[in-house]
């Protein structure tokens, strides 16, 4: 279950986008400075550091930040020692701006991966039938053996042949 904090400042967030109309901008800014932190432990050191001035750590979420808004509200997580909430904020905003932007996250995965053409059809065929924009992740699982396993929102499709064998396994069984 998400935190109850995150989830306010992730609602927080989402309304000063809303007033600006930058909810992409600011989610793919805030996405990045969470990367960095996640990749730079040194950042995350840096920043929780009690010898660094604010002063500093200020200055540099403005170097890292492109959004003023994403600097503030990452000046307060720091400021009331909830940085490690911001992988949190950024997930619970990242969905609270995809419902906002009638945006629906497709994950799919088969066996050997698929083309950029099949990609493309496949984020076309999505989009009809749910009339939203679609955020597609693809990646290849060799042990799905064969077969397409994708998630569409809360939905979950397994059209895969580990999954025919798994049911077929527990058919002989009972």
């Amino acid at each position: 279950m998400a935190s109850n904090v995150a989830y306010h400042f992730a609602i927080s967030l989402l309304r000063s986008a809303r007033k600006t109309g930058e909810i992409e901008k600011i989610g793919e800014d805030l996405g990045r400075v969470v990367k960095l932190m996640a990749a730079e432990r040194r950042v995350v050191y840096f920043l929780l550091h009690p010898l660094v001035p604010l002063a500093e750590k200020a200055d540099f979420l403005t170097a890292a930040c492109d959004s003023e808004i994403v600097r503030r509200m990452m000046m307060v997580l720091l400021e009331t020692k909830n940085l490690g909430l911001a992988a949190e904020v950024h997930a619970q905003f990242s969905e609270m701006a995809r419902r906002e932007l009638g945006i629906v996250k497709v994950t799919v995965r088969t066996a050997a991966g698929l083309s950029e053409e099949d990609e493309g059809r496949l984020r076309a065929a999505i989009e009809g039938l749910t009339g939203k924009r679609v955020e597609l992740e693809a990646s290849a699982d060799p042990a799905l053996l064969a077969g397409v396993w994708m998630r569409i929102g809360d939905k979950v499709i397994d059209n895969t042949v580990r999954n025919e064998l798994k049911m077929a396994r527990a058919r002989l069984v009972s």
